[in-house]
C-alpha cells in the first residue's frame, strides 16, 4: 500500500465520493493535499505518494532522463505499471474507508495528471471524472473511443517543465471533439493559480452528482 494522507468525508453516506490526489514529479502527497480544505466537505479526500524516494521530501511516480537533444525521456512500460498500481491502491482504499466506487475524481498535477489521463482512459469503468493540471496525454494513451469520464484539464501557456504545445497536441483537440473533455489555459508557467483553482472548484460543484 502507498503512503497517503486522508481528510474523512463529512455525513452518514454509507459509500463516500471521493477525490484521489496524484502529487507531479519530485513532490509529496502533502503538496496537494493542502487543497483538501478548499475541496468538498461531501467528498473523502486521499492524497497518495509516490513510491520512488528522490531525497528528503521528494518522490516521482517513474524515473525521468534527458535524451541528447534535450527532450526529457520516461520508461513507457514502467508508467503503465504505475498506472496498474494507483489501480490496485484505489481499490484498496476503496473497501478500507467505504469510498463510492461509481465515484471516484482523479486530481493529478505535472506526472500525477499524465498518470490520472493514462488511468482514466484504461480503466474508464474506474473513473468517474479526472482533474488534470499542467500535463499531457502519452501517446500510448487508448484514445481510439469517446471518453466515459469527465475532465477539467487546464495548463499554463509560459509552462517550461511541459510545454503548452504537448497540452494541446492531444488535450486540445478532444475537448474540441467531446463535451465531456473541459481544457483551459491560463497566463502561468508550470503552477496551479488563483483563476486556475477558481475555475476548477467551479467545475467540480457543476459536475457533482
Amino acid at each position: 500500500m502507498l503512503d497517503y494522507q486522508i481528510r474523512s468525508a463529512q455525513g452518514k453516506a454509507e459509500k463516500n465520493p471521493t477525490i484521489i490526489l496524484i502529487h507531479g514529479y519530485g513532490s509529496n502527497a502533502e503538496d496537494l493535499f493542502s487543497f483538501a480544505p478548499y475541496l468538498p466537505k461531501s467528498h473523502t479526500i486521499i492524497a497518495l505518494q509516490a513510491p520512488l524516494s528522490m531525497g528528503y521530501r521528494s518522490y516521482a511516480w517513474y524515473p525521468l532522463g534527458m535524451n541528447q537533444t534535450g527532450t526529457v525521456t520516461s520508461d513507457v512500460d514502467q508508467a503503465w505499471k504505475v498506472v496498474d498500481l494507483l489501480l490496485e491502491n484505489i481499490e484498496a482504499l476503496s473497501e478500507e474507508h467505504a469510498l463510492d466506487p461509481d465515484d471516484i475524481s482523479l486530481f493529478g498535477f505535472s506526472q500525477g495528471a499524465i498518470l490520472s489521463w493514462a488511468l482514466a482512459f484504461k480503466y474508464p469503468e474506474k473513473v468517474r471524472r479526472i482533474i488534470a493540471l499542467s500535463g499531457l496525454i502519452h501517446e500510448s494513451v487508448p484514445m481510439e473511443k469517446k471518453p466515459e469520464f469527465l475532465a477539467y484539464a487546464a495548463h499554463g501557456i509560459e509552462d517550461t517543465v511541459i510545454r503548452i504545445d504537448q497540452a494541446r497536441e492531444y488535450i486540445l483537440p478532444l475537448s474540441q471533439k467531446y463535451e465531456e473533455i473541459e481544457y483551459h489555459e491560463f497566463n502561468d508557467g508550470h503552477t496551479v493559480s488563483h483563476e486556475n483553482f477558481t475555475a476548477l472548484m467551479e467545475w467540480i460543484i457543476k459536475t457533482n452528482l
